[in-house]
């Protein structure tokens, strides 16, 4: 099963091409479903973060901690600003600026602390973690999406550690409904 935390970076690289789109997009409805969509995606993985993961760090690093929550708020700020600005002159800037605060974020999480976690998370802190973001994921109707996103190789071993039968003949779209469960 992937641990949470290959989770987490697979949500970066979903928001990194969200970002890349609304980069590239034009005034309208579609601009504004992709933000709806982009801010639905970041409220749920922010809010995983702060509740499940950065207590953890706060115990290896509360300097680091308080900077992921900090960067966090920023965040939730810059999609504010894209949402006032989604028709009007300057929602390129907001959406630049966006991109480059989650890409520090991003960098400081993948690199720092999701290895300090990773190498201090016993097995039973990370299946429960992985157990509650899936959970989350799917209550809010996003883990189909974000399944897809997953590799074959991560659908499978996410099959395995779920019990499903079968799951070696399964191609993408089978194991994605099946760990769906539609």
């Amino acid at each position: 099963m992937p641990d949470v935390f290959r989770l987490l970076e697979n949500d970066h690289r979903n928001v990194e091409s969200m970002l890349d789109e609304l980069a590239e997009s034009s005034p309208g409805p579609e601009r504004q479903q992709l933000v709806d969509k982009l801010a639905s995606s970041l409220q749920l993985h922010m809010a995983f973060e702060e509740e499940a993961v950065y207590p953890l760090l706060m115990s290896l690093d509360e300097e680091m901690e308080q900077e992921a929550e900090v960067e966090h708020r920023l965040a939730r700020e810059g999609l504010t600003k894209m949402a006032e600005l989604l028709d009007a002159p300057g929602f390129g800037a907001a959406v630049e600026m966006v991109k480059a605060g989650i890409g520090h974020h991003v960098q400081e999480e993948e690199q720092e602390a999701f290895p300090k976690l990773r190498s201090s998370v016993d097995a039973d802190t990370s299946k429960r973690l992985t157990a509650d973001l899936l959970q989350r994921k799917t209550q809010a109707g996003s883990l189909p999406d974000d399944l897809r996103q997953a590799s074959k190789s991560d659908l499978l071993e996410m099959a395995a550690e779920a019990g499903i039968e079968s799951r070696s003949s399964m191609t993408k779209d089978q194991l994605v409904a099946a760990l769906s469960g539609s």
